[in-house]
């Protein structure tokens, strides 16, 4: 999307919709990976929503929203867990694999067991591997949105690619 000088509050406004309307798959997924129950992934993205629109004027640079909101995504999404921490209700695991998926989760519906394989990396690796092959953020991107190096990033990348390639039982992924 390109960038233009806006004027009118109605224009801002709209430029501001739209930006969210083109990331929003984007951010229901990183949520997902990081807090699994769509209840909680609602609450923390409507959280971030709320502190994208009231500091949006403040980003100077509109060509970086989908890194600088997607790294709020992921701060509310740490904030709920945090405040959730003591307040962990067991789910009933039936009820959890019987639900629907919903059809915008791509990531969650695979024909190649990669859902089943992602289950062995841990949380870093996971949101590396969904930033990086589902949101298609480059390596840089991620280090902003994550917040460490781009070395770390390749790293964790490269051996999420290791654990994946071993679940799999392929020679490249």
């Amino acid at each position: 999307m390109a960038i233009i000088q806006i004027k009118s509050k109605k224009d801002k406004e709209e430029q501001f919709t739209a930006l969210i309307e083109e990331n929003k798959l984007r951010f229901y997924k990183t949520a997902k990976i990081i807090l699994k129950n769509d209840d909680d992934v609602y609450d923390a993205i409507q959280e971030a929503l709320i502190s994208i629109y009231r500091n949006y004027e403040q980003l100077e640079n509109k060509e970086y929203f989908s890194t600088w909101a997607t790294r709020i995504v992921i701060n509310k999404c740490y904030d709920l867990l945090r405040k959730n921490k003591n307040n962990i209700v067991p789910i009933d695991e039936k009820i959890e694999n019987d639900r629907n998926i919903a059809q915008y989760d791509e990531y969650e519906v695979d024909e190649y067991g990669i859902k089943e394989a992602m289950k062995y990396l841990n949380e870093d690796f996971k949101l590396i591997v969904i930033l990086y092959y589902y949101d298609n953020y480059s390596i840089k991107e991620i280090s902003q949105i994550v917040n460490i190096p781009e070395g770390t990033v390749k790293s964790r990348l490269s051996k999420a690619r290791e654990i994946l390639k071993q679940k799999l039982g392929k020679e490249k992924i």
